[in-house]
């Protein structure tokens, strides 16, 4: 390989500005001492045509480690709303790019990034309909999804973003993807079929664009929980229970609790009762207190519940915004209040 071939492959993987500083604030210290030395490679002395292809790999790998957390899509920005830099900053950390795309004739899936923790995984994906298609309804999801996991049980969603454009043929959307477990590291296929659209809530989905799209990648996000082991007895509507630990990431709180009483417990707690178009009360609700003693109650419901064996309850509490984790200093179930040190 010639010297004028390398230098012309180095100028190709040049990142842009933009990706200059994300890479150079998201990815590891040791990525960028390597990409240091990649550099003054590339500029410096002038090497044998073994050394210079075994430098311009090292750098290709560099190149690839960037790539994957160069940082938080302004979009999943815009959906998270995270409340300082700092936080933003720890949300970066842990997102992973996939970037890959699924075209047919129905459409174009541009599978983007993902960020998760223990329980809930977000993945941001943007959708193009054929031209002289218009995107502009309220509601937007996926007649089927099918993701391979090792879970035996998901729950899965899917929201509409704002893209500051509601008269064209794209949209862009975020699937939640709630588990009892993590995700994190799993290798996947991937599929989504038939587009379906609706007004808001109660409005009925219908199917605008038929068609399937379907792909394999890796969920190679860094999860955000903490877990604390709590094992504390506690009383909930008069039935004894355990609280087993609590899960806290920015992006949602999760419970684990056992009971002999589980089913009285249920009965007790009564089925959601909705106070609201798609609002629902939170039937085992949780009071988080921050340090600056201000607090938070998840009184209506959003997440999951899930029982096992008849005397296991695993509930999870997700956020409109992302909270603040990092100043949580205790957590209320029932009649008990929990410590959380961070």
């Amino acid at each position: 390989m010639s010297n004028k071939s390398i230098h012309r492959l180095f100028e190709a993987l040049a990142p842009t500005l933009e990706q200059k500083e994300k890479m150079f604030h998201n990815i590891a210290a040791q990525s960028k001492d390597e990409n240091k030395n990649c550099n003054r490679t590339a500029v410096g002395r002038r090497l044998r045509p073994a050394a210079q292809i075994a430098a311009l790999m090292a750098c290709l790998a560099t190149t690839a480690i960037a790539a994957a957390y160069m940082g938080l899509d302004d979009k999943f920005i815009e959906f998270l709303k995270p409340a300082t830099h700092e936080q933003t900053q720890y949300l970066s950390n842990g997102a992973y790019v996939i970037d890959k795309q699924v075209k047919n004739k129905d459409g174009t899936l541009h599978i983007k990034q993902v960020i998760g923790d223990s329980n809930l995984t977000y993945i941001l994906m943007d959708f193009s309909a054929p031209e002289g298609t218009i995107l502009d309804a309220a509601r937007y999801r996926f007649l089927e999804n099918d993701i391979t996991t090792d879970q035996s049980f998901r729950s899965v969603g899917f929201k509409v973003l704002d893209d500051g454009n509601r008269n064209d043929n794209k949209i862009s959307l975020v699937m939640s993807i709630v588990t009892q477990n993590s995700i994190a590291g799993e290798n996947v296929h991937f599929k989504l079929k038939d587009l379906q659209a609706a007004d808001p809530f109660p409005g009925i989905f219908e199917t605008v664009i038929p068609g399937a799209w379907g792909t394999d990648f890796k969920l190679d996000f860094k999860e955000y929980s903490t877990t604390y082991e709590v094992n504390r007895g506690i009383s909930m509507f008069g039935y004894k229970a355990m609280l087993k630990t609590i899960s806290v990431s920015p992006i949602s709180v999760s419970l684990k609790i056992e009971s002999r009483s589980m089913k009285e417990i249920y009965k007790a707690a009564g089925p959601l009762q909705e106070i609201g178009p798609n609002q629902h009360l939170d039937n085992f609700p949780i009071t988080i207190k921050y340090r600056d003693g201000t607090s938070e109650t998840t009184e209506l419901f959003n997440g999951m519940h899930l029982t096992e064996n008849g005397t296991q309850l695993f509930t999870i509490k997700t956020f409109e915004n992302v909270i603040n984790d990092k100043e949580i200093v205790s957590i209320v179930f029932f009649d008990k209040e929990i410590p959380i040190r961070n």
